[in-house]
């Protein structure tokens, strides 16, 4: 039973937790925002240029579709619709998979290293910018409180409902 004590902690707490998933919201538009036209300054959108981040990293610049769309959070048919862009605009190239002929890798092109190479030092600098507010250990912390919360919500969407 609730009496009035709780439900005014309850409130103050739903309160609290909409006002910090408006912020977070807030921010992400902003930061998608600020990145997308840092991008497209480029002619791509920054889901693109994330695509071209992490083949950067790869050995030999190449990775499957699949391995892209789980690295990046994205789904199957986001990720073949990226690298799909990446390659009319000559910046990927699909291949084969080396040892499975059923698997297709995006291969970043010299192209497509070229444009990394020029875009993505902004875009660090661009996400480094965005987080100035903070300190080191305010921000260390804050990545400590995200990604707590951020897995309990993902372990609340694996829980059987109720």
């Amino acid at each position: 039973m609730m009496n009035r004590e709780t439900t005014d902690l309850e409130g103050g707490r739903a309160e609290l937790a909409r006002r910090a998933t408006d912020a977070l919201e807030r921010l992400a538009c902003t930061a998608g925002r600020e990145l997308d036209r840092h991008a497209g300054g480029y002619g791509l959108s920054d889901a693109k240029l994330e695509v071209l981040e992490v083949l950067c990293c790869r050995d030999e610049r190449r990775a499957c579709l699949h391995a892209l769309g789980d690295e990046l959070g994205v789904t199957r048919p986001n990720v073949t619709k990226l690298v799909d862009g990446l390659e009319r605009g000559g910046l990927v190239e699909r291949l084969p998979h080396p040892s499975d002929g059923r698997m297709v890798q995006a291969h970043l092109t010299p192209e497509g290293l070229e444009v990394a190479g020029e875009a993505l030092p902004g875009r660090h600098d661009l996400m480094r910018r965005i987080w100035d507010a903070l300190d080191d250990d305010q921000l260390q912390q804050l990545v400590g409180l995200l990604d707590m919360v951020a897995e309990r919500a993902a372990d609340e969407g694996r829980a059987p409902a109720v």
